[in-house]
């Protein structure tokens, strides 16, 4: 049972964090965060190419910043990118992104979420090989949940391909 709670409680620790890194974002500050009020607006919009174009100034302007907090991580915002690009199809994009903050040591918890996110995507657009693929090259980040979703995945293309063999 304690088991079964510890990755919910990992990912709601990593949320918590990303909610109380982005609240801190916009407590009396103005002109520091124009980019980042920018790139969310135009999310909201939909012009997405222009809203990563956004949250990129403001994550190079925020790794300018000598003084910011030493739990700031600006590469937090390639996150927010790879949202932006897989909510758009470009996986591959998506992908990169997520790769990218990983490299840049964004937390691991939301990192691993996102890859999870990826094979859904590709679940959902009925691409189960590929997201047997991106699990299986990113199964150390949470072998666990990860080769669940392998498992289920994996079943789920075999009764496919039964079903396809079965039929005249």
């Amino acid at each position: 049972m304690v088991s079964s709670c510890i990755p919910q409680a990992r990912r709601f620790l990593s949320v918590l964090l990303v909610c109380v890194a982005l609240s801190s974002c916009f407590s009396g500050r103005g002109g520091d965060y124009g980019f980042l009020e920018r790139a969310e607006e135009l999310s909201r919009e939909g012009e997405y190419a222009d809203a990563i174009e956004a949250y990129r100034k403001h994550m190079a302007f925020r790794l300018t910043v000598k003084r910011r907090p030493a739990w700031e991580n600006p590469y937090f915002y390639l996150i927010l990118i790879g949202d932006i690009q897989l909510g758009q199809g470009l996986i591959d994009d998506a992908e990169k992104s997520y790769v990218l903050a990983e490299e840049n040591k964004v937390d691991e918890y939301l990192i691993a979420d996102r890859y999870r996110g990826l094979a859904r995507w590709c679940e959902e657009q009925g691409k189960l090989t590929e997201g047997i693929e991106i699990l299986t090259r990113y199964r150390s980040r949470d072998p666990l949940l990860f080769e669940t979703m392998m498992d289920r995945l994996a079943k789920e293309l075999t009764l496919r391909e039964d079903a396809a063999r079965a039929s005249p």
